[in-house]
């Protein structure tokens, strides 16, 4: 069980560490930004821009505070791993930073402006992250838990919470990331 939920933080690990460089730094949060920016076709100067970049930021400060042991500004994958399982996992600092970026994030993927962030959005948020689209296509379906078309805030928060701490791999959680993230 816990093999499955450190193999999905050392793969989130993988996902910020956007230069591949082996340590997570400012920059690689600026180019995931960057990444869901273009995607979007949404310039970083937009007010939709710079929430998402101020949401990084936060998120930023926030892992800075729990994973950087020696304020070096870059952030090993066994700083993160150890931080992510007591700042997150099992301490409260997740219910305070996530919703924050989720909501960054999903005003982002709301291209048209409904207010809900239906499957073809959620696609092009979660290719923006490295999912293929068959990927893209099954997250959604798991985490659309109410069935309305839609994800919400709410149902992406309980998702990413889910992913970091129940190892059961049929949950909405497991689904974040269906192919990458199951330990072989």
């Amino acid at each position: 069980m816990k093999q499955v939920l450190q193999h999905r933080i050392d793969t989130t690990f993988a996902h910020y560490d956007v230069n591949g460089n082996g340590v997570i730094e400012l920059a690689d949060f600026y180019a995931l930004a960057e990444r869901l920016l273009q995607a979007f076709g949404e310039p970083a100067s937009s007010e939709r821009g710079r929430e998402l970049i101020e949401a990084y930021d936060g998120f930023w400060d926030t892992l800075v505070e729990h994973c950087d042991a020696d304020r070096d500004g870059r952030i090993s994958p066994q700083d993160f791993g150890q931080a992510m399982v007591l700042a997150f996992v099992d301490g409260g600092a997740f219910d305070v930073v996530f919703p924050e970026i989720v909501a960054s994030l999903l005003d982002l993927a709301d291209t048209n402006g409904d207010g809900r962030v239906d499957a073809a959005e959620f696609s092009v948020l979660l290719r923006a992250r490295g999912l293929s689209e068959a990927e893209c296509g099954l997250a959604f379906t798991h985490l659309d838990t109410d069935g309305d078309g839609a994800i919400s805030v709410q149902e992406y928060v309980a998702a990413v919470k889910d992913y970091y701490t129940n190892p059961a791999r049929d949950t909405p959680g497991s689904w974040l990331y269906p192919a990458s993230l199951q330990p072989a």
